[in-house]
């Protein structure tokens, strides 16, 4: 069982929620298909995805707060109104993430509404970057 998990619908690269805001409204029904490459070649242990998976159903517990949305309207006065009250109602779906593991490969992808899915790919290379830290009992080099 992991600890690993995001605290803020917010923990996404900004690009990818101004990303959002525009396929919001330019393509509201084209079907997308992620999939994450395991470009390091990494093994990943056992129970790898079973914990992933933890940590991504929780994520559809995450929704912006009052407080983020009067942030985000203060400080990016260029993101419309429309697209917070969008991004309020907005619950990230586990069920368009796809998991499985065999031996120590890692499949990954995600599939489905483009506006929907978008904000996926940010949260789910940090969590398996984080878990796979974690289970490998691995320590993070300095920034110095």
């Amino acid at each position: 069982m992991t600890m690993t998990r995001l605290r803020s619908i917010l923990d996404n690269d900004f690009y990818k929620l101004t990303m959002q805001n525009a396929v919001v409204k330019l393509f509201p029904s084209h079907i997308v298909k992620y999939e994450f490459i395991n470009r390091g070649e990494h093994s990943f242990p056992e129970g790898f995805a079973e914990n992933l998976r933890e940590a991504v159903n929780a994520m559809a517990e995450l929704k912006l707060t009052k407080e983020e949305k009067i942030f985000m309207s203060r400080t990016c006065p260029y993101i419309d109104l429309p697209y917070l009250d969008f991004l309020e109602g907005y619950r990230y779906d586990p069920s368009e993430v796809h998991i499985e593991q065999s031996d120590t490969e890692l499949k990954v992808t995600v599939e489905g509404l483009w506006y929907r899915t978008i904000l996926w790919e940010v949260p789910l290379l940090s969590l398996i970057s984080e878990l796979h830290y974690e289970m490998n009992h691995l320590e993070r080099n300095s920034n110095e």
